[in-house]
Formats: C-alpha cells, structure tokens, sequence
C-alpha cells in the first residue's frame, strides 16, 4: 500500500512537470546511494590518480587538495541534491539547466550542459576502462610476469568497456543489487587496504611530512602546480550526481535522489581522506621513492608501488586484485550514467 502511495506520488511529480511515467521504477532509495558511492568510488579513483597526484606537489598537496575540494564538492552537491528534489526527471542537469534560465535560453543552456555533462562522463568511462588495464598490468607485474604491451592494454580496455555495456543490459533493480554489492565491496577492501597499509608498513612518513612536505616533478612553477593537483581531487569526486539521472527509476526520487548525493559526497570524502592517509604515511620519502618508481620506463602504478612498501608482493598483489574487482564495479555504473545522459 506504501508503495503504491509512493508510486503515485512519483507519478504526480512528473505529470506537474510535463511528463507520463515510462521508465521502470525499479531503483530503492538505498540503490540510489549505492549507484552514487560506487559510481564515484574513491577507492579506485584516488588509485588511478595517485601517480599524477604525486607528482604534482607530493604529501601535502594532496592532502590539502582532498580537504578543499571536499569541501567545496559538499557544497555544489547540497545544491544539486535541492534542485534535484524539485525536479526528479530523467535527464536531471540539462533538464535543470533547461528550467532554471528564462525560456528563450532554455534550448541553448540545455544543448551545451548536456553536451558538457556527456562528454564529461564519456570520458571517466574511457579513465576507468584505462585504468583497470593498467592495475591489471600492475598485477601481472607483481606476479612476476613482464609488463602488458601497450596494444594487450588497449585491448583490455576495450574488453571490459564492452562487459560493462552488456551488464547494463540488465533491468535496472537488477542493476541496483549489483551496487549494493558494489558499495560493500568497496568499504570492505578499502577498510582492508587502509588496516593493511597502517599496520604493516615497516617504516612510515611523520605528520609533519603528510601535512608540509611536497614534491614537484613536473618542472612547472609550484603555484601552478598546485593548480592542477587539485585535478586528481575533482576526478576522484567526479559522479556524485549519478543518481539524479536515474531519478525517474527511483522510488521516492524527491527525497531518495538528493539524499543518495548529499551521502555520497560525506561518505566519499571521508573514506577518500582516510584511504590517502594511509596511502601517504606508508611513503617514508616521497622524493626517494619517486625516484625509485615515478621514472617514465616504470610500468607499475605508484598506489600499487606503495602496497608494495607495506607487504610482499602476493600481499600486495591481493591488495591490487581488490583494486580490480572495485574499478569493474565502479566502470559498470560509470557506464549506466552516460548511457542515460546520451
């Protein structure tokens, strides 16, 4: 009976803005934030990011960048998560964008947010097939095999892109029990990699090196290197909004979609800093072990170098097929997204 109260609910939201329900409301307002977590998924993006991270202004920098862009990622969400809950449509930001500039510029404010929002998530998708060949490269590294070619890479982002096209196939509860499973998945190795990293690593960076010490080897001014360190904090946020567009699949979207975001940029933030703490403390010397594996010739990732510091290698390799496992996840919401905005 509260289901179906809720349904027409929904059903009366969007007949106010124009529209006849058509799509399967399939998603639970839990789904919804777990579509979001997993979609952002700071375990892996930080993961990824690491190597340009440190290069671009070491410890302190990134930390920093983590608490600023937080901060003002919480903000932008608060305000996204408003404007969703007065209009939770299929489309969500071009269809905002569409009603919140006068009329005449409606078609043109929608063109270009679209446009943008599309793009952007079009390329994360590229980002995460990229990176998920080169953490499984990293792990046929560990396992002491030679390094992946680049065209086997290729191949493998391709594969996987394709994997997650198909999985997406499937209806969209059924997609929303992956993401439970996802969002667990994820605290559960991240709660794992973070114990792992404090409590095994044999020698560890002081406060002070986490907080003060940078590293620069890009050979940029440091201003501007600070610039854009804070890039890999933006991309590591990037899909907070995912809820929103699968609003019109979401019971109760007026309060579960907004709810989803707001929870995603808390719970992202937190388990983001946490995770690069750990990352950061387990790195005694940035500038030594940058010179150790940041060279150009050095396949490895530089976030699987650091589990490297904490365990042996089939620790370390554990470590990475965790990270694997996450990037699928995150890789298969990542590509829900995009395929509701195009």
């Amino acid at each position: 009976m509260i289901k179906q109260v809720e349904k027409e609910s929904d059903d009366d939201v969007l007949h106010e803005l124009g529209y006849t329900q058509e799509l399967y409301r399939g998603f639970s307002p839990f789904m919804s934030f777990a579509f979001c977590f997993t979609t952002v998924n700071v375990l892996t993006s930080i993961s990824i990011g690491f190597t340009f991270a440190l290069n671009t202004g070491g410890s302190s920098v990134i930390i920093w960048s983590w608490i600023l862009g937080s901060f003002f990622t919480i903000l932008i969400g608060l305000s996204l998560a408003e404007i969703c809950s007065v209009y939770p449509s299929a489309g969500s930001v071009y269809y905002w964008a569409g009603q919140l500039v006068p009329p005449r510029y409606a078609p043109l404010a929608s063109f270009i947010c679209g446009w943008f929002n599309f793009v952007g998530n079009f390329a994360g998708d590229a980002a995460f097939s990229s990176g998920f060949a080169t953490i499984v490269n990293a792990a046929f590294i560990l396992d002491g095999r030679p390094s992946l070619s680049i065209g086997i890479q290729v191949g493998i982002s391709v594969g996987i892109t394709f994997v997650w096209a198909i999985q997406n196939a499937l209806r969209i509860d059924q997609q929303g029990w992956l993401n439970n499973l996802a969002t667990f998945v994820q605290i559960g190795s991240t709660i794992s990699i973070v114990l792992v990293l404090f409590l095994m690593t044999p020698q560890r960076a002081t406060i002070s090196d986490v907080f003060t010490s940078t590293h620069n080897g890009t050979g940029f001014p440091f201003i501007y290197v600070c610039f854009i360190s804070i890039l890999s904090t933006l991309f590591s946020f990037s899909g907070y909004e995912a809820g929103a567009h699968l609003a019109e699949e979401t019971q109760s979207a007026g309060k579960a979609a907004p709810h989803g975001i707001i929870g995603t940029c808390i719970c992202s933030s937190l388990v983001g800093f946490i995770y690069l703490l750990a990352l950061l403390f387990a790195i005694p010397n940035v500038t030594t072990f940058m010179k150790g594996y940041g060279n150009d010739n050095q396949a490895i990732n530089l976030c699987v170098a650091v589990y490297q510091l904490a365990v042996p290698h089939r620790g370390a390799l554990a470590l990475t097929i965790l990270l694997i496992i996450n990037l699928h996840f995150g890789g298969m919401s990542g590509m829900t997204v995009t395929t509701r905005i195009g």
